[in-house]
């Protein structure tokens, strides 16, 4: 018995080594080590036995060593993960992360040099050999493990991991929600918060929430008399160049540009020259403010569902993506669906993989009718690391607004200014690409003659290593927002929160649908209305519609998800023909994504032009059935062509 307290002493200390160079590589430096372990000591304590926990298992086997070198492999990939992921974006290394591994493997070679990928590669066979090694050759203990004994200094070890960790949250030393998650890690250590992440996910019910709270929140907010303006009639729109025609409804297209900012509000910018004319202009002309977003660095999803559903993420967990947990089964209200029911068709539009974040899956459960990614696009323009140009959107989006009779609402995301950026030029010269495209967008929309409300803004600052004391408007979590028009709106100033966006814009258009919209509506137009208050209920709104019994909509949630069709041009299949080991495939809008599939499984295809495609060397067997899919590089199937024709 007390060679095993001896061994759980000895663990400890292993531990504390371990949670130092975890915090090291996190950290970056001797010296904030230093000072963080000389600050924090209880909070440094706590995640020393956090990282116990996965050494405890060498109290039950003989080949302590090899436990101990498993468990230590696992917890040094986690924090150098973390480190390296810091290197390139701010927010630090979460459980969320681990879904998104097959995307991350899609960057490797444009956050990473081969010579760095390499090294990766090496170190982690290296790390798998060491553990072969020792489970060969470490001596064995030569004792019979005493189950009853291991299992009582275990449970001494858990329960004092168990109680402290509980202690330390519950006195304050600790916190469960993050409103920053970057400084979380900074100030509360990384075992801490990534297993937060793990364990702490969704909107936990509310201590008030129950079916008279919703309705006593229904009857003061969500009606929509106690909207901003109470304007409930009818307005009629006619747009500059119109020629007298007046129109009901305007079409609505909301751009999401990436990594999109306004250098000159960094205090050491280098680049004289302003990238961003036009967006400058339409800050000064239109209605425009500060855009209060979830994150810096990375996370164009959590911005993204902020703006599309009006819910703030600051009620999930830690670092958590709503588009992979709740919102891969669950229809949610958003922008979209209000907009549908209004009688607006719904499009989504990104220059990007379809299957990033799972778009190709979440746009339905958010009620898009179409979604146009990467794989439905044409005359494909890169950038030198290898993002598409924004400018494509262009064409995208007037192509969705001419392809039907009804008004339309158009999202969408931009992926230019993505990192990583060779230097801070670099990317102030993305940006003036991107503010090309906004003004020829503009100027595109403006010919048609027809209502149009154009919503700019950027989903996050990009992944440089800057502090909030070196911008001018003091903050990392604000980037801007214009709303360009030609219905008379007028260029109203007004900082608003990502999730507030919509329900803004749907204000200056006198429209009060939708739960949410109305809500933020409701707090606009109350000049008293508390901060705590508005959160609170906001918390009560977000856990009925994804997590409680929808008492908001009378128990039954009035959403499905949409049966959702990818792109606004359907790509035909009309002809088959096979000469020897030869498919010819004749039809209507392939691009360099459609490929052959026999049986269900593609070949290589060779696209000849937009009306015919072919694969040679293809050994056909009777009765084999040739198809036609969209398949981008992760291998994903995204949507059969349809046969009109035959073989």
């Amino acid at each position: 018995m007390r060679r095993l307290w001896r061994l759980l002493g000895v663990l400890f200390w292993l531990a504390f080594l371990m949670n130092m160079a975890i915090e090291l590589v996190s950290r970056r430096s001797v010296v904030s080590l230093a000072d963080y372990m000389a600050a924090r000591p209880l909070v440094f304590l706590v995640n020393t036995l956090l990282v116990l926990t996965l050494f405890l298992p060498a109290l039950f086997v003989r080949r302590k060593w090899f436990a101990l070198a498993a468990s230590g492999v696992v917890w040094a990939v986690a924090g150098v993960t973390n480190g390296v992921l810091l290197l390139f974006r701010t927010t630090p290394f979460t459980a969320t992360d681990l879904k998104l591994i097959k995307y991350g493997a899609t960057l490797l070679t444009t956050y990473l040099t081969w010579w760095q990928i390499g090294a990766g590669l090496f170190f982690g066979v290296g790390a798998v050999l060491l553990c072969i090694f020792i489970w060969k050759k470490a001596p064995v203990d030569p004792e019979p493990v005493n189950l009853t004994q291991s299992v009582c200094v275990a449970s001494v070890g858990l329960a004092l991991i168990w109680g402290t960790l509980n202690l330390a949250i519950l006195s304050g030393l600790v916190a469960l929600h993050f409103g920053n998650i970057g400084q979380a890690y900074t100030d509360y250590g990384f075992p801490y918060c990534f297993a937060n992440s793990v364990f702490n996910t969704g909107i936990p019910k509310p201590e008030e929430y129950d079916r008279q709270v919703v309705a006593e929140l229904e009857e003061e907010a969500l009606v929509p008399e106690n909207c901003s303006d109470g304007n409930l009639g009818k307005r009629y729109y006619q747009p500059v160049g119109a020629g007298g025609a007046k129109y009901e409804t305007p079409d609505i297209i909301m751009v999401q540009l990436e990594s999109f900012f306004d250098p000159s509000l960094w205090k050491k910018n280098p680049v004289e020259e302003d990238p961003i004319p036009f967006f400058r202009y339409l800050t000064e002309h239109y209605p425009s403010g500060y855009l209060s977003v979830p994150s810096v660095g990375a996370g164009t999803a959590n911005t993204e569902f902020e703006c599309i559903t009006g819910m703030n993420l600051d009620f999930f967990g830690p670092g958590e993506y709503p588009y992979k947990t709740v919102l891969q089964k669950k229809a949610c209200e958003s922008i979209a669906f209000i907009m549908k029911d209004l009688g607006y068709r719904t499009h989504g539009i990104h220059n990007n993989e379809g299957t990033f974040y799972d778009r190709h899956k979440v746009f339905a459960q958010l009620g898009f009718d179409t979604f146009t990614p990467i794989e439905y696009m044409y005359d494909i323009s890169r950038n030198p690391m290898g993002w598409c140009r924004d400018e494509m959107l262009a064409g995208e989006i007037l192509q969705a607004l001419d392809t039907t009779d009804k008004p339309d609402f158009i999202y969408a995301i931009s992926v230019q200014g993505h990192g990583k950026y060779p230097s801070f030029e670099y990317y102030c010269e993305q940006l003036h690409d991107m503010d090309r495209f906004v003004e020829k967008l503009v100027y595109q929309l403006a010919r048609r003659h027809k209502p149009a409300v154009l919503v700019l803004y950027g989903d996050h600052l990009p992944g440089f290593e800057w502090s909030r004391e070196e911008m001018e408007n003091g903050s990392l979590y604000q980037t801007q927002y214009a709303i360009w028009n030609n219905v008379g709106l007028a260029g109203m100033k007004k900082d608003l929160e990502a999730y507030q966006l919509t329900a803004h814009v749907l204000n200056l258009l006198h429209i009060h649908e939708g739960t949410m919209p109305r809500f933020h509506q409701h707090y606009f137009s109350e000049k008293d209305a508390g901060e705590e208050a508005y959160l609170e209920a906001m918390q009560v709104l977000e856990y009925d519609i994804l997590y409680g019994e929808q008492e908001v909509y009378g128990g039954v949630s009035p959403y499905e998800a949409t049966q959702m069709e990818m792109g606004t041009l359907p790509i035909v299949l009309r002809t088959v023909t096979c000469q020897e080991e030869k498919i010819l495939v004749r039809g209507e809008n392939f691009n360099e994504f459609s490929k052959i599939c026999v049986d269900g499984k593609p070949v290589e295809t060779v696209l000849v032009g937009r009306g015919l495609i072919k694969a040679e060397e293809v050994h056909l067997k009777e009765g084999e059935e040739i198809t036609v899919w969209q398949i981008g590089r992760d291998k994903v199937p995204l949507g059969l062509a349809k046969n009109i024709g035959g073989t």
